[in-house]
């Protein structure tokens, strides 16, 4: 899935050194300049290792925008700035490591003697258990080299401390170097191309920030969307939109994103309409599900929610056994929901938890039962079925809300 993916790691290191005999290239990362797409789709990302500068602005305009980026951090910009820090990963953005000090690994663009592979490891190990402490996020496998320094020994010490994907990029803005708003504008716009890695910074000798606004808007006038690196990696973007031959209706934007990240097929089903409007909200739906358009309701999700189709079925049968209240009991194979008064067990507990849980799902508003000759069970945005004849993950399905909804 990598494109312009350079390995230069052992294998290079094998072809230099000639005393070298034989080293598994798996001990080596990959250095990722752009990722291999044909859709119209972008990366920014932000080093922070010198002043608070824009940050602040940088990350309004990213809320305002809807926009999630990557940003390389230095550990002691994330010591002077924890605030920031927390503010970047609640609002869904992806961090990488890059060192603790900001010190080349390889000395090459400071003068200085290349680090040892025990300072290296220091570096990055002192970033990542701040970070850690601060977040509790991981910054594992993704690394940032200081002013882009490496070659086969730097490649193969981060490997071995767990960061295998060394992060590059096909654009610089040159914002640090004193670039006005306008040429850094124009230098991003003209050089983007689809899966590129634009490097920017937050500090304040640099404008980045300022001409970010503008930035974001004209290369969304060329039709680009933005990822972070870990969802290009890790192969968490989608196309923009999609025809759905089966059934006759596209998918798009916000809703294609979600239905790619949180479930597909298996989980949602096809769309059975396009997008509409329902009560001053823009909907669609599908064969198991109602996309809900809710702008700014919830951004590490797209702004989408699942409508309350399991409450809307099940409403005047609260009196119905299976829905009243149970008393909470202790179990290894069961999880009891004070909320709702309603246990969550075995198979349908592991689906729930695996296939976005009550973001997603909502909490159980019935307990397990019989149902039209099927095991069942409803939450507030879904009924799971259990169906054992069939093969993962197929043998949990959600009901056709979205069919059954139209027909009413």
């Amino acid at each position: 899935m990598l494109g312009r993916i350079v390995v230069l790691g052992v294998l290079l290191l094998v072809t230099v050194l000639s005393n070298v005999s034989s080293v598994s290239a798996v001990d080596s990362a990959v250095s990722v300049y752009e990722f291999d797409t044909a859709e119209k789709v972008l990366v920014l990302t932000f080093d922070a290792g010198a002043d608070r500068g824009y940050a602040p602005q940088i990350l309004d305009t990213l809320r305002d925008e809807g926009v999630k980026a990557t940003f390389g951090m230095t550990g002691h910009w994330a010591e002077q700035h924890p605030d920031l820090i927390r503010r970047m990963v609640n609002e869904g953005h992806h961090l990488m490591n890059h060192t603790w000090t900001h010190r080349s690994f390889t000395g090459r663009s400071t003068g200085q003697p290349a680090l040892t592979a025990a300072e290296r490891r220091d570096e990055l190990v002192r970033t990542e258990n701040l970070i850690r402490e601060q977040t509790g996020v991981d910054l594992k496998p993704y690394f940032r080299p200081p002013y882009g320094d490496m070659d086969a020994s730097v490649l193969r010490d981060i490997a071995a401390n767990g960061y295998t994907v060394n992060v590059m990029w096909t654009v610089d803005s040159l914002g640090w170097r004193g670039l006005s708003e306008n040429e850094i504008i124009k230098r991003v716009v003209d050089g983007a191309t689809p899966g590129g890695d634009i490097l920017m910074h937050v500090g304040g000798q640099s404008l980045d920030g300022p001409a970010l606004p503008d930035m974001i808007q004209q290369l969304r006038d060329k039709g680009y969307r933005f990822a972070t690196v870990d969802e290009l990696y890790s192969g968490r973007v989608g196309p923009a939109q999609r025809f759905f031959p089966e059934t006759g209706f596209e998918v798009k934007g916000n809703f294609m994103t979600y239905w790619n990240r949180f479930g597909g097929l298996p989980v949602f089903g096809y769309p059975i309409t396009g997008e509409r409007q329902e009560q001053g909200a823009t909907v669609q739906y599908f064969e198991r599900a109602r996309f809900e358009l809710r702008p700014g309701s919830w951004l590490e999700r797209n702004d989408i929610l699942l409508g309350l189709l399991g409450v809307e079925f099940t409403e005047g049968r609260s009196n119905q056994q299976p829905f009243q209240r149970v008393q909470a009991s202790t179990s290894s194979n069961c999880t009891y929901y004070l909320e709702t008064g309603h246990n969550l067990c075995f198979a349908f507990r592991d689906y729930w938890r695996t296939h976005g849980a009550l973001p997603i799902l909502g909490f159980p508003i019935s307990e397990e039962f019989r149902e039209n000759g099927v095991t069942v069970q409803y939450f507030e945005r879904a009924r799971f079925e259990w169906r054992p004849e069939n093969a993962p993950p197929w043998d949990v399905l959600l009901a056709h809300f979205g069919r059954w909804k139209l027909e009413q």
